[in-house]
């Protein structure tokens, strides 16, 4: 069993309660005030008579019209947090997924970090093993349907459509970043590998592409375990490399 640090999908999970939470406090937030404003403006019309009151009253009944229609846009923005929420906690189940798979299938030699934030840097890594076959940054896109490239090979396609997400590139980026902060802490330049998982989607691969796409049931004996003699790491720098990340990874929490 590999040596693990850190919960998969801590991040996801802990983003989509926040829009959850936000959501909610909205919804209570707004009701409370205009169920608060009609009630007193109710209560002041029936304890006054006159002109007055009756302007106040017709103000009422515009009022209640003006919350109607600003209730479509405030739905509007409802479901939208709704809807990131949902997309959140599936990133984070596909991550849970994915570390589960890393934590038994991989062996003692390999050293797993889950959801690593390196101090100074904003956005999260998914997932970074280092082992005898190499260092892999690996991140998780809960997508479903059918991936895979085109067939000039420089575009990522998700349903036959080209992604738009800039997937590729950040994918790339993250690998480039642990490279450099590798090079950093040990003085050595390490290849690492970048690779795109799909647990819940029909993959296409391509062999000798920049970044890799993988399906759940491939990653392990077919990317991660495979010994590849141009990215194979000697024991000692194994051992190297996952202190070295450890001290660092230890700060971020």
């Amino acid at each position: 069993m590999a040596t693990i640090n850190g919960e998969a999908g801590r991040r996801a999970a802990t983003i989509a309660l926040a829009k959850q939470r936000s959501m909610f406090a909205k919804v209570l937030t707004a009701s409370l005030l205009g169920v608060a404003l009609l009630c007193f403006l109710a209560g002041w019309c029936i304890a006054r008579q006159g002109p007055m009151a009756w302007l106040v009253l017709l103000a009422l009944f515009v009022l209640v019209g003006g919350i109607a229609i600003l209730d479509k846009k405030f739905n509007r923005l409802i479901d939208r947090e709704m809807w990131e929420a949902r997309v959140w906690r599936r990133g984070a189940d596909g991550e849970r997924m994915v570390g589960e798979m890393l934590k038994t299938e991989l062996p003692d030699t390999y050293c797993v970090f889950n959801d690593v934030c390196f101090p100074g840097r904003k956005a999260n890594i998914d997932h970074l093993v280092v082992g005898p076959s190499g260092v892999f940054v690996l991140n998780t896109k809960n997508w479903r349907g059918m991936v895979g490239w085109s067939e000039d090979g420089k575009t990522l396609l998700w349903n036959g459509a080209p992604d738009t997400k800039n997937t590729i590139n950040s994918a790339l980026a993250e690998a480039m970043k642990v490279r450099e902060i590798i090079h950093t802490l040990v003085n050595r330049d390490v290849y690492v590998k970048a690779v795109l998982v799909f647990p819940l989607a029909k993959v296409f691969p391509r062999l000798n592409m920049s970044v890799d796409l993988q399906q759940d049931d491939y990653l392990i004996e077919k990317r991660l375990k495979y010994i590849d003699k141009r990215t194979a790491l000697a024991e000692k720098d194994v051992q190297e490399i996952k202190q070295a990340l450890l001290a660092l990874f230890r700060k971020s929490i």
